[in-house]
């Protein structure tokens, strides 16, 4: 989870990091009720969700360049 940091954003080193799926992001998991489809995820103990980039953008949520 991101400290500091209070309106949606993504996780783009990590995704990077974990070579993740181009279609998806990763979210922290506070913003699920933004979303009505989500998939949870762990990663080192912290819990995000994937949600995918039109309904993030929708949302409207910003690229960030974080690992975690």
């Amino acid at each position: 989870m991101s400290m500091g940091i209070s309106y949606l954003h993504s996780h783009s080193a990590l995704e990077r990091q974990l070579r993740w799926k181009k279609r998806t992001v990763l979210v922290d998991v506070k913003f699920s009720p933004l979303f009505d489809k989500s998939k949870n995820y762990l990663h080192n103990g912290t819990h995000y969700i994937e949600v995918g980039i039109l309904d993030f953008i929708k949302k409207g949520g910003v690229f960030k360049n974080l690992e975690e």
